[in-house]
């Protein structure tokens, strides 16, 4: 059984490296905050939104693996339990939305959190930036199956690969 837990702990790391390199993704990306929520932020006069937090997708969409258990476990190590956050005006029912400054969790981040796009962020990548590419449901599944180790070497390459490519592509200056 040991030698399950150290696969893990590797599928793990390899979730965390991806997860890592796709935040650096949409920070170049940075839709969701000009684009989305800071208008929203100004509709609502100043008031918290849920943005696309709208129900606790983690809770929903996490598949019964040893994998997830670890990285749940690493996840409310960091962050606590999400049970212990109370938010005095909550906007959304995952309990890792602060209402004020959006998610909690700059890291472990379920996989269906970590890959979601609104279909109005991928218009815009493709309209921009001639990404045709990213599919969050695809990229879901890729991170699932990075961390219960169902992506061999070479596809976890691959897949690495191709992010950090989009990274380039969104980071060089455009025209529109």
């Amino acid at each position: 059984m040991h030698g399950m837990s150290d696969l893990n702990e590797k599928n793990l790391a390899r979730y965390l490296e991806i997860e890592g390199i796709l935040n650096g993704f949409f920070s170049a990306f940075d839709y969701c905050f000009e684009h989305c929520v800071k208008p929203e932020i100004i509709k609502n006069n100043n008031q918290p939104i849920s943005a696309c937090c709208k129900n606790k997708y983690y809770m929903l969409y996490d598949i019964e693996h040893q994998a997830f258990d670890l990285l749940k476990e690493a996840r409310e190590s960091l962050y606590g339990n999400p049970g212990d956050y109370t938010w005095n005006s909550p906007i959304s029912p995952c309990e890792y939305h602060n209402p004020l400054k959006g998610c909690v969790l700059t890291t472990h981040k379920s996989p269906i959190c970590l890959a979601f796009m609104c279909r109005e962020s991928i218009d815009l990548l493709r309209e921009t930036h001639g990404i045709f590419t990213y599919d969050y449901l695809g990229i879901n599944y890729a991170l699932e199956w990075i961390l219960t180790g169902y992506f061999s070497d070479s596809q976890y390459t691959e897949f690495k690969d191709s992010i950090l490519t989009m990274t380039q592509a969104v980071s060089k200056p455009h025209i529109i």
